[in-house]
């Protein structure tokens, strides 16, 4: 996939109108990441995907009719619901450039996970598994039957990889294809109540390494492009196994376009590691954040917008076009806004406002810097970690963890909080759309942009030092 667009369609109304040409833009059938916040919109891009791939298996859901109007009444009402509330026209999705009611999709094996799938039962069968998940394979019961041997003995191989060695699967052909979960530590072996034996995070595990081994089975010697769509498909799993599924994801689908959707910061930043610092993969990856702005949803590629260096020299050249400058102004500091809250994990990441609300609280934040290139910066979530660690590795739990939490804890913020007290100031630059302006009349002074182009400064620099340079387009 070179590009998509969306309008119209679900959470979105306008088209990604901050990037360029309105798209998503993958250069070389580039890998794409993307984080946002529950409610950002990231499901209405999966689901952009899938309405393009998927088209005709949706349609079996529509309810059948005795006569072609009452059908087109029915199909319309379908297609509906993927209409945004307040569009007052169809939806448009373009892959490629091409329409989704027109694009060839018959080149493509497209795989598809979401989280929303993921429902616990009390027992796992392969074939149906396998049917719940967008997947291009027509005949599962066959594939089954030829491949269930194959897939059992690679899910053991990647579970005792993953240092998970006491757990295995037995999958039953002569009963239909039901899983036996083994815990040898334990002595237990069940094939039905199995979340009553077994912790979530382990079945999970189970089911993603059955359809990862099931994707590669079925992709063995094919020549069609193959694309692989994850969304949020790492909740509730251990974090030492998201490491794991990561880096097995990397190593066995290195021939796939790949797209993770995540609403994990720390997992976003995990990924980036492992790609820049520690894979160095071959195939190039595109960064993207997804932030709701006034109900507006907005998506930015990480390193497209323009840094204050670069709007300073935009200015220098540009010394009349006041609404342009104070536009770029804008989105930097809504840009560093969201990456400091991303990087701190300070809250949800949603309006301006709140953000900068939470960063002057007198709450305590706590982060602790990466020491070379080799380690990741350490937010509350590793806090949280490293006390579980204490808890069952110490005996002098309660000096240890008030040590641990003093190596977090931040109290030398006080100049962002100052910065972001006084860009409030030019907050009709920083932080209303220009469209608020007066037509004809320029909405704020030249010294106005001015000084926040100072302050911008100070702002980006001051992040770019906590997060030791790894600030988006700095």
């Amino acid at each position: 996939m070179k590009s998509i667009r969306i309008k119209n369609f679900k959470a979105y109304r306008d088209e990604f109108d901050q990037l360029e040409n309105g798209k998503i833009e993958l250069n070389n059938n580039e890998n794409f990441l993307l984080y946002g916040e529950n409610g950002s919109g990231k499901s209405s891009i999966y689901e952009a995907i899938k309405v393009t791939f998927y088209k005709d298996k949706l349609e079996e859901s529509i309810q059948s009719a005795d006569t072609p109007e009452e059908q087109q009444e029915y199909n319309n009402e379908f297609w509906s619901k993927y209409k945004n509330q307040n569009a007052t026209s169809n939806f448009e999705i373009e892959i490629n450039d091409a329409s989704y009611k027109d694009f060839d999709s018959s080149d493509y094996q497209v795989f598809m996970i979401a989280i929303d799938k993921f429902c616990m039962e009390d027992s796992i069968r392969l074939d149906e598994l396998l049917g719940k998940f967008d997947f291009p394979i027509e005949n599962i019961e066959i594939f089954c039957e030829e491949k269930v041997e194959s897939i059992q003995t690679e899910i053991n191989n990647t579970l005792e990889a993953f240092q998970e060695k006491n757990i295995s699967v037995e999958i039953d052909n002569e009963d239909d294809f039901n899983f036996k979960i083994k815990d040898s530590s334990r002595g237990l072996e069940s094939k039905n109540e199995i979340s009553k034996y077994f912790n979530e995070a382990k079945l999970n595990l189970v089911i993603l390494l059955t359809l990862f081994e099931s994707i590669k089975e079925f992709t063995k010697n094919e020549t069609k492009t193959k694309f692989l769509v994850l969304d949020d498909f790492i909740t509730s799993l251990d974090v030492s196994n998201r490491t794991f599924l990561m880096r097995y994801i990397l190593d066995n689908f290195s021939d796939f376009q790949i797209f993770i959707f995540t609403h994990n910061v720390y997992f976003y930043n995990l990924i980036m590691y492992l790609v820049n610092d520690i894979y160095k993969t071959s195939k190039n990856w595109k960064y993207g954040n997804l932030y709701e702005i006034s109900n507006q949803h907005k998506l930015y590629i990480k390193g497209s917008i323009e840094t204050v260096k670069e709007i300073e020299g935009y200015y220098k050249n540009n010394h009349t076009d006041i609404e342009s400058v104070g536009n770029k102004i804008r989105q930097r500091f809504e840009v560093l806004l969201y990456e400091f809250s991303k990087l701190l994990m300070v809250g949800a990441v949603e309006d301006s406002k709140k953000i900068i609300d939470r960063i002057q609280s007198n709450n305590s934040i706590y982060f602790k810097n990466k020491e070379n290139k080799r380690e990741k910066n350490r937010t509350a979530s590793d806090l949280v970690d490293d006390i579980k660690y204490l808890l069952d590795n110490t005996t002098n739990i309660k000096e240890d963890i008030k040590d641990k939490i003093e190596e977090y804890q931040k109290s030398k913020l006080s100049n962002i909080q100052k910065t972001i007290t006084d860009l409030k100031l030019y907050q009709k630059i920083t932080l209303h759309p220009l469209s608020h302006g007066t037509i004809g009349q320029s909405s704020f002074t030249v010294s106005e942009i001015k000084e926040s182009l100072e302050l911008l400064k100070k702002l980006e620099n001051s992040i770019k030092g906590l997060a030791n340079n790894d600030v988006d387009g700095a």
